[in-house]
């Protein structure tokens, strides 16, 4: 047994068993037949295992060093790290459509363990099936991680050094695959939903996977810029890349399929709307996975072109017509007769809605549009990150201002009470403006302050609202943290407002300085006064290395470096970042003296706030996981409501 023999038998197996699980499921639906649900199901686990094995063959060649692998020979290298040779598997295209494929029989494992009726269960499995065919069909046609080398090399050139200069990178690609997979669940349950013509009681279950997928997509996002942050050398965070913007596109779907969700399980309203959510975030990451592996754009995060963009081209068109081909025949039995009122809960949970999807049109057209200019016009065009910004702001701004004001309103109509604290929250942002204004702050970064302190005080309201109702019950008021959907929710608002914060400070006050030291020359800038001590070089295996110390008087030595390595024309640079709670101080070597090591070009970046996005970061993932902790689906069940 070889790891290319045992790679091409588990993705031939696992195409195998997903195709006649899928045959088996539709048989189920069409024939009302239960034994073929229990065939089906009974096929899930095998899928899974053909594909474990099939990863675990790639991971096994990496670690033997097979480079009659060409997937081996074109990224990976005897003197990679451990760490960097496990990781290594979705370091290109065909290991990354590998774990995904494995992530797929993951979800459908999971997926086909909850309890519903056979007729949707029958559907669900069907399209999660479905999904794999074209995953695995893939890799036993165009994409083979096994494809074997007649000639193979003594060694390999290693993987891209941009993914090989950071921890990160064995986190931030996972994650990301995690939630973009997880939202295949939602897809199907509403593919089922509308065939079945049940309208209700899926979003509830639906909800559920939705937060889970996510959950890991803003831990991906967040581990993802914090890697650009570190990783790049340009002391960013974002810079609307097409492939980030790729990723944004399904998590802003998803993020206003979760406020529409709620709607519709309080008020059975918005059914029309969380159908075309869920189709729209699916069909967002088969996108965006088309964008970065068919090699039409250029970006840090795509893979060499190779043969696999029109086959993800035609699955996002077909899954697409799918869910929006049964939205429109159901059209108008989910069709809402409710009268909604702007001033009500359900009235800014649309609002909020609209205006994720509305962010969502608008990165699609601008990253889109360069594309279509060139394919139409054959001019080339490009939209930066300036547009985006200017987009973005005020968007956001109206995202943080119905993010404080919709918990605070009730359903239907609002009480006389609610508009007292209305007008309390509406005093603080207009006070929290001034107070930047006062203190020299530009009108966005005032803004900032107000939304920030406005959401806080509106999440100090509703937690006094829960925990004085059980007062007035009669209960302990440490009960109110038993609602974990409540509780982790309102962490989740905090964070965002947090995370609004940094951004709007460290994009207006970021300050930036470069400068060529001589030995034993000092420099001031961003209040910090550093003495340039010298380069020293390293041969560390795999890359050389430069590094350059620094003497601060605020941080003791600092060493940016620049990593050289032989795949690469040019160095990548290595930066030292030191954390602060008010600013982030980001040293970068940019160049030195190469016979001497007398001088150097020193960059110092100083940026506000940026730690505290990372801490709003870890906030969000903690509250998701709060809301989600199994304890809480327990006391959902048993209708417990303790707040």
């Amino acid at each position: 047994m070889t790891p290319a023999l045992l790679g091409n038998l588990g993705v031939s197996l696992a195409l195998a068993f997903s195709l006649l699980g899928l045959a088996l499921a539709l048989l189920a639906y069409h024939q009302g037949d239960g034994r073929f649900l229990k065939g089906a199901r009974a096929l899930v686990l095998p899928a899974f295992l053909a594909a474990l094995a099939a990863f675990l063959a790639l991971e096994w060649a990496l670690l033997t060093h097979d480079f009659s692998l060409a997937y081996v020979a074109r990224n990976h290298s005897v003197q990679d790290p451990l760490w960097v040779t496990l990781v290594t598997p979705w370091a290109a295209l065909e290991g990354s459509i590998l774990l995904w494929g494995l992530l797929q029989t993951l979800y459908t494992l999971l997926a086909s363990r909850k309890p519903l009726d056979p007729w949707r269960a029958s559907l669900v499995l069907a399209v999660l099936f479905g999904i794999q065919v074209f995953f695995f069909g893939v890799m036993a046609t165009i994409a083979s991680p096994f494809q074997t080398l007649p000639n193979p090399p003594a060694d390999g050139v290693g993987p891209n050094p941009l993914l090989q200069n950071h921890w990160m990178m064995a986190v931030h690609p996972v994650l990301m695959y995690l939630g973009f997979v997880g939202l295949s669940v939602p897809f199907a349950y509403a593919v089922a939903a509308m065939v079945v013509r049940r309208y209700q009681t899926w979003v509830g279950e639906t909800r559920w996977w939705t937060l889970i997928a996510w959950g890991f997509l803003t831990a991906g996002k967040v581990a993802g810029m914090w890697w650009s942050y570190e990783v790049l050398g340009w002391g960013g965070y974002w810079a609307w890349d097409p492939v980030e913007n790729a990723s944004f596109i399904p998590w802003l779907l998803a993020t206003a399929f979760l406020h529409t969700a709620i709607v519709q399980e309080t008020r059975g309203a918005f059914k029309a709307w969380n159908f075309a959510f869920v189709t729209l975030a699916f069909a967002a990451t088969v996108l965006g996975t088309f964008l970065t592996r068919s090699g039409v754009i250029q970006s840090v995060h795509a893979f060499a072109e190779g043969p696999v963009g029109p086959a993800f081209l035609g699955a996002f068109l077909f899954f697409t017509a799918l869910g929006l081909g049964l939205l429109s025949r159901v059209s108008r039995e989910v069709r809402d007769t409710v009268v909604f009122r702007p001033l009500s809960r359900e009235g800014t949970l649309l609002l909020g809605a609209f205006f994720f999807a509305g962010w969502a049109l608008v990165v699609v057209l601008g990253t889109f549009y360069p594309l279509l200019v060139e394919a139409f016009a054959g001019a080339k065009v490009s939209v930066g990150a300036p547009f985006f910004n200017q987009v973005s702001a005020p968007i956001g701004a109206g995202i943080l201002l119905l993010m404080g004001v919709g918990p605070i309103l009730p359903w239907r109509r609002p009480k006389a009470e609610v508009f007292r604290n209305l007008y309390v929250l509406l005093a603080v942002l207009l006070l929290g403006t001034l107070l930047g204004l006062f203190r020299g702050y530009t009108l966005g970064a005032s803004l900032a302050v107000g939304l920030f302190l406005y959401n806080t005080l509106a999440i100090l309201l509703l937690v006094r609202e829960g925990v004085g109702a059980r007062v007035k019950a009669g209960l302990s008021p440490w009960g109110f943290l038993e609602n974990r959907r409540r509780v982790g929710s309102l962490v989740v608002h905090f964070a965002v407002a947090l995370m609004g914060l940094g951004i709007a400070f460290s994009q207006t006050y970021r300050l930036e300085g470069e400068k060529t030291l001589y030995r034993g020359q000092a420099w001031e800038v961003g209040g910090v006064r550093m003495e340039f001590l010298g380069v020293r070089a390293l041969d560390e295996g795999r890359r050389f290395a430069v590094e350059a110390s620094l003497r601060t008087d605020r941080f003791g030595e600092v060493r940016p470096r620049l990593h050289f390595y032989p795949q690469m024309n040019s160095p990548l640079p290595a930066p030292k970042v030191v954390y602060t709670p008010g600013n982030d101080y980001y040293f970068l070597l940019m160049d030195f003296d190469r016979e001497r090591g007398e001088w150097a070009s020193i960059r110092l970046i100083v940026t506000p706030l940026v730690f505290w996005m990372w801490v709003a970061g870890g906030l969000m993932a903690l509250g998701t996981l709060y809301i989600l902790w199994p304890v809480a689906r327990r006391e959902e069940l048993k209708g417990v409501s303790p707040a």
